[in-house]
C-alpha cells in the first residue's frame, strides 16, 4: 500500500505548476535539493518517472501529466474540506489566489479590498495580473475573472459589474493636427497608440457598423502594455488610443481627451467572475465570492 503525505504531492503539483524546481522550491519555502529529494523519493514509491528533466526544463512524463490531472481536483477537495471544518471554530481562514485582468483587478477588485481583509482577518489573498487566457485549475488558481465569452465552458461564471464600454479617444491638440476620424475605417490613416497582450498579440480595436462587428488592428509608433499608459500618451498627443472608459474618463472630463466614433463603440460583455465547480468550496472563497459579487451590485456605475 503506498502512503504518502499530502505536502509531498502538493510539492510535486508545484514542480510540475512552475516547470521548475528552483521556482516551485520558493513557493514550498524549501530548499532547491529537498524538492529534489522529495520528487524522487515520490517517484521511487510509485516506481516511475515522474519528470523528464534537462539543464533548462522539467517537464512532466506521461505518467506525471496523469498524475497532475487526477491530484489536482482531489488535493482541491481536501484542502477545501480541510479549511470547512477549520472554520467551524470560528470565521472564515485560508488563501485565496486570483488571476485577472488590470482592468478588473483596477475598477471592480482594488477598491473593495481594504474592506474585505478588514471584515475577513484570516484569510490572505495573493492577486496576480495577467490577461492571458489560462487554466485557472493547472495553475494554482482559485478563480479568474475575464470578460464574458472568454471563459472555459466547464466554469461556473458569475457577472461582476455591467457591460464594458471601451473608448477611442485622443487630445483636442492632435485631432486639430491630425482631422477627425468620423467611420472606423478611417483609423487607417491615422497614427493609433497600440497595445500589446502578454501572448504576443496586439490589441483589436472592435466596432459596431451598420448591424455588421468590425475588427482591426490599428497602425501606430508606439506600442503599450498598460491602459495607463496609453492614455498618458494619448493626453501628450502621440495618437488615439482605445481603452476601457474608465481609464480615460478623468482626463475626459478635464478636456485633456475627447472621445472620437462613439456612434459605433459597441458595449462589449461583463466581467465575470469564474471558479471551477467543486465539491467543497473553501469557505475562504465562498467568503470572496460573496463579497465581490455583493460590492459589484452596489456600485454598478464604476465600470
Amino acid at each position: 500500500m503506498v502512503v504518502m503525505r499530502q505536502s509531498d504531492l502538493e510539492s510535486f503539483l508545484a514542480v510540475a505548476r512552475h516547470g521548475s524546481f528552483r521556482a516551485a522550491a520558493r513557493e514550498r519555502g524549501m530548499t532547491g535539493s529537498a524538492l529534489s529529494q522529495t520528487v524522487r523519493a515520490l517517484e521511487e514509491e510509485l516506481h516511475v518517472r515522474l519528470f523528464n528533466r534537462t539543464t533548462r526544463s522539467v517537464v512532466p512524463t506521461e505518467a506525471g501529466h496523469l498524475l497532475v490531472s487526477r491530484l489536482t481536483p482531489a488535493l482541491a477537495d481536501i484542502r477545501a474540506c480541510l479549511e470547512e471544518v477549520r472554520s467551524m471554530g470560528g470565521t472564515p481562514s485560508g488563501q485565496v489566489r486570483m488571476n485577472a485582468p488590470a482592468p478588473a483587478l483596477d475598477w471592480l477588485i482594488a477598491p473593495h479590498l481594504p474592506g474585505f481583509l478588514e471584515t475577513y482577518p484570516g484569510i490572505s489573498v495573493e492577486i496576480i495580473e495577467d490577461a492571458r487566457n489560462v487554466d485557472i485549475v493547472a495553475e494554482g488558481y482559485d478563480l479568474g475573472i475575464r470578460l464574458g465569452l472568454e471563459m472555459a465552458q466547464d466554469m461556473i461564471a458569475l457577472p461582476l459589474g455591467p457591460e464594458q464600454d471601451y473608448a477611442v479617444v485622443a487630445s483636442p491638440a492632435f485631432l486639430d493636427g491630425a482631422g477627425r476620424p468620423e467611420v472606423p475605417e478611417d483609423l487607417a490613416g491615422f497614427d493609433c497608440i497600440r497595445h500589446r497582450f502578454p501572448s504576443g498579440t496586439i490589441f483589436p480595436w472592435q466596432f459596431h457598423k451598420e448591424g455588421e462587428d468590425i475588427a482591426m488592428v490599428p497602425s501606430g509608433r508606439l506600442t503599450v502594455n498598460n491602459a495607463r499608459h496609453a492614455v498618458a500618451a494619448a493626453v501628450a498627443g502621440i495618437g488615439l488610443a482605445r481603452v476601457a472608459l474608465p481609464y480615460a474618463q478623468d482626463a475626459l472630463v478635464r478636456g485633456q481627451l475627447v472621445r472620437v466614433l462613439t456612434d459605433f463603440s459597441p458595449r462589449l460583455p461583463a466581467w465575470h467572475l469564474y471558479y471551477p465547480s467543486r465539491r467543497h468550496m473553501p469557505p475562504a472563497l465562498r467568503a470572496f465570492i460573496d463579497f465581490f459579487t455583493q460590492a459589484a451590485r452596489q456600485s454598478p456605475d464604476q465600470m
